[in-house]
């Protein structure tokens, strides 16, 4: 049994605070340049972005596999600009 959107949103919540979130899909956005990273399949892909941030800034990804539940990815997006 996979888990669900909400339940990654769940998991994302437990793990990062003061961030709030912008985007959860299931779909890898090429934006992303994330260097050595392990593949990323079958997993949700949360992007959030820090409270106090006002100016260009990137965003923080957090890639949870929607198998296990399990953290795979927490670390900056690259994307800013």
């Amino acid at each position: 049994m996979q888990i669900t959107k909400d339940e990654a949103l769940d998991i994302a919540k437990q793990n990062i605070s003061q961030l709030f979130h912008i985007e959860i899909t299931d779909e890898w956005d090429s934006g992303w340049k994330v260097y050595q990273h392990r593949n990323f399949g079958d997993c949700w892909y949360i992007t959030l972005r820090p409270a106090f941030s006002t100016g260009l800034c990137s965003s923080h990804l957090m890639v949870i596999s929607r198998d296990t539940g399990e953290i795979i990815y927490s670390g900056p997006a690259n994307n800013e600009g």
